[in-house]
C-alpha cells in the first residue's frame, strides 16, 4: 500500500480572483503525471483533493486553490501557520498517455483553477521540447479569475505551436459561457475531428462541450477528463 509523503510548505501567494498558489516541497521523491491530482492529509479536514499545476520535474508542488468556501478560508489559514503537510500518492487517469500518441492538435479547455492541469500539461510538454499543436481555451465569469493570464499569453508569444483565447462572459449565463467557448474552438478548427482534448471543469461544462463537439464530427473517445472518473454519466 502506497504510503503518503511529507512536504514542507515552501511558499504561498495570494494571485487575482481570490485564488491561491500554494507550493509545496517533497522531503523525497513524489511521483506523478502531468494532469493528475493529489490529496493533502491534514487532521480536522476532510477530502482536499487539489489538481497538481506542476511539472514533474518541479521541485515543488504546486496547487491552485479557489478560497471562497469555509473549508478552503480555513485551508489557507492553517497552511499559512504550519510547516509541512502530508501528501497521498497521486492519481487520476487525465493524464496525455491515456489519449492514443499522436501529434494531432491538442485542446486544453479550462473554466475556474481547472488551468492548473492545463498549466502541469503544458509545462511537460515544453519540457519535453513537444513541437504539438496546443489550444489553450480557458473560460471565466470576470477577467480577475484568470489569474494566470499572463503566464498563458507568454507561453503563446514565445512558443509559435501554442495558441491561447481567453474568454470572458461577465454578464452572462452558463449557457451562454459554453456557445462562447464551443464557437471559439470550431472557429479555430475546421475539422474538429482531427483534434483531441482534456477538458476541466464542472461536470456540466464538460458533458455539454463534449456533447456539442461531437456534433459537429469531435470523437468522443478523443477527450479526457477527471469528471469521467469522479462523475460518470451513468450516475447522474
Amino acid at each position: 500500500m502506497a504510503t503518503n509523503t511529507q512536504a514542507t510548505v515552501h511558499d504561498i501567494k495570494a494571485l487575482s480572483g481570490d485564488v491561491w498558489q500554494v507550493r509545496l516541497k517533497p522531503i523525497e521523491p513524489y511521483l506523478y503525471a502531468a494532469g493528475q491530482y493529489t490529496e493533502l492529509v491534514i487532521d480536522g479536514f476532510e477530502f482536499l483533493f487539489f489538481t497538481i499545476a506542476s511539472a514533474p520535474h518541479s521541485p515543488c508542488i504546486e496547487l491552485h486553490i479557489q478560497c471562497g468556501s469555509d473549508t478552503n478560508n480555513r485551508l489557507i489559514k492553517h497552511l499559512q501557520q504550519t510547516d509541512a503537510v502530508a501528501l497521498a500518492p497521486a492519481a487520476g487517469r487525465c493524464v496525455l498517455r491515456s489519449l492514443p500518441e499522436s501529434e494531432k492538435p491538442l485542446l486544453l479547455i479550462a473554466s475556474g483553477t481547472g488551468f492548473s492541469q492545463v498549466k502541469a500539461i503544458v509545462e511537460d510538454l515544453l519540457h519535453q521540447h513537444s513541437q504539438r499543436p496546443t489550444y489553450i481555451y480557458w473560460t471565466s465569469y470576470k477577467l480577475s479569475q484568470l489569474y494566470m493570464l499572463e503566464k498563458a499569453e507568454l507561453w503563446a508569444e514565445q512558443n509559435a505551436h501554442i495558441h491561447t483565447a481567453m474568454l470572458i462572459s461577465e454578464q452572462g449565463h452558463w449557457q451562454d459561457k459554453n456557445q462562447m467557448l464551443v464557437h471559439s474552438i470550431l472557429a479555430d478548427h475546421e475539422d474538429i475531428a482531427q483534434c483531441h482534448a482534456v477538458t476541466c471543469g464542472s461536470p456540466e461544462m464538460v458533458y455539454t462541450v463534449l456533447d456539442t463537439l461531437c456534433e459537429h464530427g469531435f470523437q468522443s473517445q478523443h477527450m479526457i477528463s477527471d469528471v469521467f472518473e469522479i462523475a460518470p454519466r451513468d450516475s447522474q
